[in-house]
C-alpha cells in the first residue's frame, strides 16, 4: 500500500508540474531555469575572481549544480501544504485515505527530485560547456568517477532532502501564510552554509561547527570527492548520521503537527489574502 500511494503521488507530482503548458515548453522551463542560475553562479565568479583558478571554479560550479537537488525539493515541499489545501483543496481527501499522508509527501518528493535530476544532467553538460569557453574547465573524467560513491551519495541525499521538506510540511500544517518565505528562507540558509560556493572553513568557527549538522554539506562533499574518482569515510559517515537525525526529528515534528492541527481542526483552514 504505501508503494503504491508513492507511486501514484510520484505520478501527480509530475501532472501537476507539468499540466500548465505543453511538454516541450515545460522540459525548456525545468532546463533553463537552474541553468540560469548555474550560469550566474559561474558568471559571479568569472567576474570577481581576479586570477583563473579551476580547481575553485570546479568546487564552486559542481556545488551550485548539485545544490539543484535540496532546492528544487525543499522548494516544492514548503508550498505543498498550501497548494493542496487552498489552491487544489485535496488536503482533506488525502487525510481520508489511511495513512497516506506522510507516503504522499514522500512520492512528491520524489517527483521533484526527478525533475532535479533532469536538470542538474543538462546544467553540467551546458554549463560545462559554456565555460570552458572562457577557460574553465570542470577536470570531470567519466572513467575515474565512483559511481558507487555517487549513486549512494545521490540516494542518501535525496532521502535526506525528502525529510528535510517533511520538516516545512509539519509547520506548515499548523500555519498558513508562511508557505512562500519559509522555503526561501531555509533553502538560503542551506545555501550559505551548506558549502555550495566555497568551503565551510571560510566561516567563523561557530557557524562553521553549525554548516557540518546539515546533510547538505555532506552531500556535496560526497559528491565532490566521487566525481574526482576517490572515496573518504568520514564524509560518507556524516551523511548517514545526519540523515537518519533528520528523519527522526522530521517524523516526530509531522506526527505533532498532524495531532495539533487535528485537535485545532485546521487541516483544511484556508488563508483568505
Amino acid at each position: 500500500m504505501a508503494m503504491r500511494i508513492i507511486k501514484e503521488s510520484i505520478w501527480i507530482g509530475w501532472k501537476i508540474e507539468s499540466n500548465w503548458t505543453d511538454p516541450f515548453i515545460f522540459f525548456s522551463y525545468i532546463i533553463v531555469k537552474p541553468l540560469a542560475y548555474v550560469i550566474i553562479i559561474g558568471l559571479i565568479f568569472l567576474i570577481g575572481s581576479e586570477v583563473v583558478n579551476n580547481e575553485y571554479f570546479s568546487y564552486s560550479f559542481i556545488g551550485a549544480v548539485f545544490f539543484i537537488y535540496p532546492l528544487t525539493m525543499i522548494i516544492s515541499l514548503g508550498y505543498l501544504i498550501h497548494e493542496d489545501r487552498a489552491k487544489y483543496e485535496v488536503l482533506k481527501n488525502i487525510y481520508i485515505a489511511p495513512n497516506a499522508i506522510k507516503f504522499y509527501i514522500i512520492g512528491r518528493a520524489l517527483a521533484s527530485a526527478i525533475n532535479a535530476s533532469v536538470s542538474v544532467i543538462i546544467s553540467i553538460v551546458v554549463g560545462g560547456f559554456i565555460f570552458s569557453n572562457f577557460g574553465l574547465g570542470l577536470d570531470l573524467e567519466l572513467d575515474i568517477i565512483n559511481y558507487l560513491l555517487l549513486i549512494i551519495s545521490l540516494i542518501l541525499g535525496i532521502v535526506a532532502f525528502s525529510f528535510m521538506g517533511m520538516i516545512l510540511t509539519s509547520i506548515n500544517l499548523l500555519t498558513n501564510k508562511l508557505q512562500f518565505s519559509l522555503s526561501e528562507y531555509s533553502s538560503g540558509i542551506l545555501f550559505l552554509f551548506s558549502g555550495v560556493v566555497f568551503p565551510p572553513t571560510m566561516l567563523p568557527e561557530p557557524l562553521y561547527l553549525f554548516s557540518y549538522s546539515f546533510p547538505t554539506t555532506h552531500f556535496l562533499e560526497l559528491v565532490r570527492v566521487s566525481l574526482n574518482g576517490s572515496f573518504a569515510l568520514s564524509p560518507l559517515i556524516n551523511m548517514i548520521i545526519t540523515t537518519s537525525i533528520t528523519i527522526v526529528i522530521s517524523i516526530m515534528l509531522f506526527n505533532h503537527a498532524d495531532n495539533r492541527a487535528r485537535e485545532l481542526g485546521i487541516i483544511d483552514r484556508k488563508a483568505e489574502y
